[in-house]
Formats: C-alpha cells, sequence, structure tokens
C-alpha cells in the first residue's frame, strides 16, 4: 500500500504533537592546532529543537572503553522528519549530553527521525 503526499503530511503533523520537549543539537567543529593535529569543540546549532528523549528498554550496558569496563546508559531520541542531524552531533537535553551512536533515517515515508545515543557522564 502506497500513501500518498496528503496521507503522509497528515502522519508528519500528527507524529509533531508527541514531541513533548525540545533539545540542542551541537555541531562538531575542529581547529587546526599548528602541530599537526587539532582541537575538537561542539557549537550550539540547532536550538530549541522539537523532541522526544527515552530511555531504551535495556538502557544500562557495560561497555570497555580504554581498557576499562563503563556503564552506558542507552536512549532513543525522536526528531521531526525534516530536521537535520547526524551521527557527528551532540544532544543536550535537560542539562545532559549525548553522543549519537547510530541515526534511524533511512525506511521510506518517514513521519520522524530517531537517533540512538549514549549518555556521556
Amino acid at each position: 500500500m502506497t500513501l500518498s503526499t496528503q496521507e503522509i503530511a497528515q502522519l508528519r503533523a500528527e507524529q509533531s504533537s508527541y514531541f513533548p520537549d525540545t533539545c540542542t543539537l551541537q555541531v562538531l567543529t575542529r581547529t587546526d592546532d599548528d602541530q599537526g593535529g587539532w582541537t575538537e569543540s561542539y557549537a550550539n546549532t540547532h536550538t530549541g529543537v522539537s523532541c522526544r528523549l527515552a530511555p531504551m528498554t535495556t538502557s544500562q550496558v557495560e561497555l570497555v572503553e580504554g581498557a576499562q569496563v563503563q556503564a552506558a546508559s542507552r536512549w532513543v531520541l525522536t526528531v521531526a522528519h525534516n530536521q537535520t542531524i547526524d551521527e557527528t552531533m551532540r544532544v543536550v537535553h535537560s542539562s545532559e549530553t549525548y553522543e549519537i551512536e547510530h541515526l534511524e533515517d533511512t525506511h521510506s515515508n518517514r513521519t520522524a527521525k530517531r537517533a540512538y545515543l549514549r549518555r556521556l557522564d
């Protein structure tokens, strides 16, 4: 079954009413350090983005980073279908910062984009 353009537009409008929060999307900036490397920083590029943030069912996992076991919290961020977002960005929501680990935006007729996040502690 194929949805019409009007039906997709209606579904997207309905989806937008399920965004109870706002967040900030930060874009990575690299500055040359004149020693062959760079310094990374993040700029608040998209502010007041309507969103929904929810913990994943199995939100606590353990990862090995730097030869140490680390606990990581997993989250799902949902934003509008046309929101600019990619895996190099960070998300700030209620003073917590998250890295985007995976972006789900390849299916057709989408009404929203979902990003799978890890909270930075």
